[in-house]
This record gives C-alpha cells, sequence and structure tokens, in this order.
C-alpha cells in the first residue's frame, strides 16, 4: 500500500506507476480514453467508464445487498451502506458530530468557524460560497 510513485510536477504520490501515469495527463491536458458514443474524452479509464454509464448504458453494477438500491459508482454504494450500518467515519474534532461523508462534515465544520454556506444555482452550475456570519443579512 506505499505509494512510491511521486508525480514530479506537484508532488502527489501514488501506489503505481499506471495511475501517476494517469495523473500526468492532468496536468498536460491528455485526455486519451475516447468515448465511442459521443465527442467526450477522458484523463483516465475509469472517468470514461463512469460517463458511459452515466450517459449511454445507464448501468448500475454497484448493488446494495440490503435492499433495492443500485449506483453507477462503487463510492456512493460504500456511502449507502452506511445507511444500514449506522457507520459514520467523519467526526468533527470539535464536537460530538459525525457524518456518513466528508462533504457533510466540511459543511458542519462551517458552523464552528461562525461562517456559512450559500449554494447559488445558476442554470446547471452551482456556486458555492462561504460568507462570514455578519454577511448573512445581505442574503
Amino acid at each position: 500500500d506505499e505509494k512510491s510513485h511521486v508525480c514530479h510536477l506537484c508532488l502527489k504520490a501514488f501506489r503505481t506507476a499506471s495511475l501517476l501515469h494517469n495523473h500526468l495527463n492532468v496536468h498536460t491536458g491528455t485526455r486519451a480514453y475516447k468515448c465511442s458514443d459521443c465527442d467526450m474524452a477522458f484523463v483516465t479509464r475509469g472517468e470514461l467508464s463512469r460517463h458511459r454509464r452515466y450517459k449511454h448504458t445507464l448501468e448500475k453494477p454497484f448493488k446494495c445487498s440490503l435492499c433495492k438500491y443500485s449506483s453507477v459508482e462503487a463510492s456512493k454504494m460504500k456511502r449507502h451502506v452506511r445507511s444500514h450500518t449506522g457507520e459514520r467515519p467523519y467526526a468533527c474534532e470539535l464536537c460530538g458530530y459525525a457524518s456518513k461523508d466528508a462533504y457533510k462534515l466540511k459543511r458542519h465544520m462551517l458552523t464552528h468557524s461562525g461562517r456559512t454556506m450559500i449554494i447559488i444555482s445558476i442554470g446547471n452550475v452551482f456556486v458555492v460560497l462561504q460568507v462570514s456570519s455578519s454577511c448573512k443579512e445581505m442574503w
């Protein structure tokens, strides 16, 4: 599990040379993985596979063994299973709060900073703003 393959551009480390190679494409902008169903291209094979499932095949290969839920992504299935087990691995170091996903912990941490998260929808683009408590009156 040692990450001995290091990117010379940003020093991020990877377990395999293949993962490092895919990462380097992020820096070069190379999108070697082309979708056969549309004009999209991706940096990694995994991104292409996820795209094809969401946009073309609608396949959801990750099935919950406890209910009828299924997902395109393994990470979403892992998070879903926590709704059955009650596991909340993302714990706040400042209070007793714990979450089943990292995003909710990050959002929670704003309660300790005196900041608020505001989400603005512009068409199908969402902009997330963090503002201090004194700015909330503006919204």
